[in-house]
């Protein structure tokens, strides 16, 4: 049975708030990076459109992607690549979140469980450095220090969905399952990457490494954005975006 089902069974109980787990007071690194990425400014969304390359076992499709992602978790990919051509949404994070995936047939599937409530969308990480005040009081977050990653090191802050439930071990897989790691970069405080589970369909107890690189970094309306994406799935290249257009509101 899906966890996501058992949960359900378990009566599980989705609540938000700006409680236990979350900063009370922002570390110096997170200032830093805060002050790196939006210059004191602060943003509610991020919007971009990018040439986009597509790489799944010998199959390669090329094309164009429009991305948004807003603070309050909500957000939307847009893949126009031929046979792999593709729709995600993800509706605002709270208590009756949605995500749909509709492939290129117009057929929607809907995403449940923790590959759902994954809070940080995963091309938008420039957008959640900010401080708290400016982020959803649905997102808790804490400076985990510095970490080795392939022989280098990096500064890793985490995100995830204030989960909460009757049952702690339930809620414990839920909130491993939806964590965003990002890592930032020690020398300009911006992120360097991303990274976070998904899971398959018919298991959500199965984790999948997803991890998002972020290269050529400009200044968009006072926020710095990557021009260069690569999101990698299990540790194969899946997407790789070079972006051709940016706006920060």
């Amino acid at each position: 049975m899906r966890l996501w089902l058992f949960v359900c069974l378990s009566l599980f109980v989705l609540s938000f708030s700006s409680a236990t787990g979350q900063l009370s007071s922002p570390s110096s690194f997170q200032l830093q990076t805060q002050s790196a990425v939006v210059t004191g400014k602060s943003i509610h969304s991020i919007n971009l459109s990018a040439n986009a390359e597509w790489f799944a076992g010998s199959r390669h499709e090329s094309g164009t992607a429009t991305l948004q992602a807003s603070v309050d978790g909500s957000s939307s990919v847009q893949l126009n690549l031929g046979s792999a051509s593709r729709t995600e949404t993800r509706s605002v994070t709270d208590s009756d979140q949605t995500c749909q995936l509709t492939d290129n047939s117009g057929t929607v599937h809907v995403v449940v469980g923790s590959n759902c409530s994954v809070p940080v969308p995963w091309f938008a990480a420039s957008l959640f450095s900010q401080p708290a005040s400016q982020l959803p009081s649905s997102l808790l977050t804490t400076d985990d220090g510095q970490v080795s990653k392939n022989g280098s090191t990096f500064h890793q802050i985490s995100y995830w969905p204030n989960l909460q439930s009757i049952n702690i071990t339930l809620t414990n897989r839920l909130i491993a399952g939806s964590r965003v790691k990002v890592l930032y970069d020690l020398q300009t405080f911006l992120p360097a990457s991303l990274e976070y589970f998904i899971h398959p369909d018919s298991d959500d107890l199965q984790n999948l490494p997803v991890r998002v690189l972020f290269r050529n970094y400009r200044s968009v309306s006072g926020v710095m954005l990557p021009f260069h994406i690569e999101k990698y799935v299990n540790r194969t290249l899946q997407l790789q975006l070079d972006v051709t257009n940016a706006s920060a509101e």
